[in-house]
C-alpha cells in the first residue's frame, strides 16, 4: 500500500500567468512485509480548465478535446439538468516519478512546479455555464489501475494579463505547427496548450510567471478613486435627486459607498432599495432557440427609508467568493447596481410647525396612506480581482484548501 499527498505551497487561490508549486510525496505503508517492494509505474501531473454548460440553455461550441470519461453524463444536483463537460485548456502533462520502487516505510518527495495558463475563463459557478480548474495527478502502481487524483483551484484573470506577461520582454508565441523565431527547444515546464475554434493547438511559451506584484499595483491604478461620479436622476414625474459614487471600477473585498442628496429635487422619494446584481448573459451564438439570454444573481443588498431626509448615504459591501467580471466565448459576467425607487406620486407636505422655544414638542402625523409609484435603474460597475492572498482565507471553508491524502 503507497499513500499519496499532494499540497500547494499556497493554497489553491492564483491568478492567471502566475507560477503554482506543489509538493507530491510517496509514503510506502511500514505495515507491509520486507518482501512487499511497491513499484511505482508513473505519476504525472497538469493543469486544466473544464466548461460545464446545461444542454437546456446553452449550445456547445466547437469542443476539439475529448470529453474526459468521468465527465459524461454528469447532473446538476441543485436543478437535475444534465450537464455537458469539455476541456477548454489544458498545460503539458510533466512525469515527475517514472519506475520508482519503494520499500515498506521509505518516502519519496517530488516537487510539482507549473505556470497558470492564461485564459479568458476564470473560476465561474454560473447558472447555465460553470469554470472549474483543477490541478490533476495520474498515478499508477505497477499492476492496478491508473489513479486520477483532483485538487480544486480558484484562479482569477488579471486585466491586460498579456501586457503584463510581456513586459519584461521574455514571453514567446507558438505556433501548432512548432515554428519558433527565437528557438526551437520547448521548454516543458513552462508551456501550455489552447485550443482554437479551428480544432488546432496552439502552445504558448512563457519563459517566467507574471509578476504578481507589478500585476497588483497596475490594479490598484486601474481602480484607485479620482473624481467622484455625480448622477442627476430624473423620471416621468420629475427630478428625484442626485447619486454621487466615489468610483464605478472596483476589486473584490471593497466597499461601494454612494451619497443620495434630495435638496433639490420636485418629487419625494420614500424609500429606495441598491442591490450589486451579477448578470450572466448568454453569447447569441451559443443560445438555445427561445432560451433566455441572461440570468440575474443578487448578492447583496441596503435599503433606507427617505421620506424627510435631505440625504442618505449606503454601502454595499463586494464578497470576495464571487467572480469578477469577464467575457468568453460562451458567457460574459456583467456587474450592475440597480436603485428601486417608491415615490409619491401626490405631493404632500412635510413642514414641521415651528415652535417657540427648545422644550415645547411637536407632534407630526404621517399620512395615512400615500399612493406610491416604483421605479427602477441600472447603473454598470467594473469589479476587477484582487491579491489572491486575500480571497484565500474565504475559500478555505469551500473545499480549497489545497492538499489530498489517497492511498494507491
Amino acid at each position: 500500500m503507497v499513500d499519496l499527498i499532494a499540497s500547494l505551497t499556497r493554497g489553491a487561490i492564483y491568478v492567471s500567468g502566475e507560477g503554482l508549486r506543489c509538493r507530491v510525496a510517496l509514503l510506502a505503508s511500514s505495515l507491509s512485509t520486507p518482501v512487499e517492494k511497491r513499484t511505482i509505474a508513473f505519476v504525472s501531473g497538469h493543469i486544466h480548465c473544464q466548461c460545464s454548460v446545461e444542454d437546456t440553455k446553452v449550445l456547445l461550441p466547437i469542443k476539439p478535446l475529448i470529453e474526459p470519461p468521468e465527465a459524461a453524463g454528469r447532473r446538476n444536483s441543485s436543478t437535475g439538468t444534465e450537464l455537458n463537460t469539455f476541456t477548454v485548456i489544458s498545460t503539458i502533462p510533466k512525469i515527475l516519478v517514472g519506475n520508482l520502487t519503494l520499500r515498506p516505510g521509505e518516502e519519496f518527495n517530488v516537487l510539482y512546479s507549473e505556470v497558470i495558463p492564461k485564459s479568458t475563463c476564470p473560476s465561474f459557478r454560473g447558472l447555465a455555464v460553470r469554470y472549474s480548474w483543477k490541478l490533476a495527478f495520474h498515478c499508477q502502481v505497477l499492476g492496478q489501475a491508473t489513479t486520477v487524483i483532483h485538487i480544486p483551484l480558484w484562479i482569477m484573470i488579471l486585466p491586460e494579463v498579456e501586457k503584463v506577461l510581456l513586459s519584461n520582454g521574455d514571453g514567446i508565441r507558438r505556433a501548432s505547427n512548432g515554428d519558433s523565431a527565437v528557438d526551437g527547444k520547448l521548454p516543458e515546464e513552462l508551456t501550455f496548450r489552447e485550443h482554437n475554434a479551428d480544432g488546432e493547438d496552439e502552445v504558448f511559451v512563457h519563459n517566467g510567471p507574471v509578476n504578481l506584484e507589478s500585476a497588483l499595483q497596475s490594479l490598484d491604478e486601474l481602480t484607485k478613486k479620482r473624481n467622484p461620479k455625480i448622477f442627476n436622476i430624473d423620471c416621468q414625474f420629475g427630478k428625484l435627486g442626485k447619486l454621487t459614487l466615489s468610483k464605478t471600477k472596483f476589486r473584490l473585498g471593497e466597499e461601494i459607498y454612494g451619497k443620495f442628496d434630495f435638496t433639490d429635487k420636485n418629487v419625494t422619494c420614500i424609500q429606495y432599495l441598491v442591490s450589486l446584481i451579477g448578470d450572466e448573459h448568454i453569447c447569441e451564438d451559443h443560445r438555445k432557440p427561445k432560451g433566455v439570454a441572461f440570468s440575474e444573481n443578487i448578492v447583496s443588498r441596503a435599503n433606507d427609508f427617505c421620506l424627510c431626509l435631505q440625504q442618505s448615504n449606503f454601502s454595499l459591501p463586494i464578497p470576495l467568493h464571487i467572480t469578477h467580471s469577464f467575457s468568453s466565448e460562451i458567457i460574459e459576467l456583467k456587474w450592475k447596481l440597480r436603485f428601486e425607487f417608491v415615490l409619491s406620486t401626490e405631493a404632500f407636505h412635510l413642514d414641521v410647525p415651528q415652535v417657540a422655544n427648545e422644550q415645547q414638542s411637536v407632534l407630526w402625523r404621517a399620512p395615512v396612506r400615500i399612493p406610491v409609484e416604483t421605479i427602477a435603474w441600472n447603473l454598470p460597475l467594473d469589479i476587477y480581482p484582487t491579491d489572491p492572498v486575500q480571497v484565500h482565507s474565504v475559500h478555505l471553508r469551500d473545499s480549497l484548501g489545497g492538499e489530498v491524502k489517497v492511498q494507491l
